[in-house]
């Protein structure tokens, strides 16, 4: 009975989501494509990743075309407010804000990651978030990371932060010394070490804080938050999205610290 009662609302659902979309039958996605593995550029410049591979599986099962937009991050949000897209998808962070917006529907955890440290090989001298206090903090722009360590570290323990697009430009400046660690999640850092497209920093296991991730949808199209959020609840259960981290991150999901 509850599998005829479930598969006899789907048609209704998707028509309920379809309706509101920014195109039709087209998932309109807004990414930034410099969040790596979440969103990134491949060598012959298409966009890979975990969310990519996400959301085009979330196309699949929606029946729905995928297109993709890049943009900076901080334009994401303010994009899918203003009805430019119908989600975003680049590694953002469930805030209690975020959470509680009208402005846009952010959706249950399709990965479980933390607030960490990434600083140059040689800074030996910062052993942990206990030994930050003083240095010069980099961030994405838009991002959590630097509001969490702000938020829980010592009054006036940080003093400079210095923004950027993106993570690889972000990077960039650690390398260069313009900075002195980076303030970003555990888990992207540690692929671009792991397949050597990051060298000479470390990813020091101390975690700030531990986060849940997921995609953003547009405030007027609930049916599509609620669709979504019904795969996800699919894929934590069936091992789709640990199978999808074990393949970017090259680690599994506890999901027992999801919150």
């Amino acid at each position: 009975m509850l599998a005829v009662t479930v598969l006899g609302t789907l048609p209704a659902m998707a028509q309920d989501y379809k309706a509101s979309l920014v195109s039709a039958d087209t998932l309109s996605v807004g990414t930034s494509g410099s969040a790596p593995p979440f969103s990134m550029t491949s060598p012959s410049g298409e966009l890979e990743g975990f969310d990519i591979d996400v959301v085009n599986k979330l196309g699949e099962a929606l029946g729905l075309t995928v297109k993709f937009e890049q943009l900076d991050f901080a334009g994401l949000l303010p994009g899918l407010t203003a009805g430019r897209f119908d989600l975003i998808a680049s590694g953002v962070t469930r805030t209690p804000e975020r959470l509680a917006s009208t402005d846009f529907l952010l959706l249950s955890p399709y990965i479980v990651n933390g607030v960490a440290i990434t600083r140059r090989a040689d800074s030996t001298d910062i052993t942990g978030w206990d030994s930050v206090c003083g240095k010069v903090m980099g961030a994405v722009r838009g991002g959590t990371f630097q509001k969490v360590a702000i938020e829980k570290l010592p009054a006036d323990c940080v003093t400079e932060t210095r923004e950027y697009p993106g993570s690889t430009e972000l990077f960039l400046d650690l390398e260069n010394r313009r900075i002195d660690f980076a303030a970003h999640d555990f888990l992207g850092p540690n692929y671009l070490v792991k397949s050597g497209k990051l060298s000479d920093v470390v990813v020091i296991d101390d975690l700030l804080a531990t986060i849940t991730q997921s995609v953003a949808v547009n405030a007027k199209n609930k049916p599509l938050a609620d669709a979504i959020d019904a795969q996800f609840a699919t894929w934590r259960e069936d091992g789709t999205l640990t199978g999808l981290a074990e393949k970017w991150f090259g680690a599994s999901i506890d999901w027992s610290k999801a919150e």
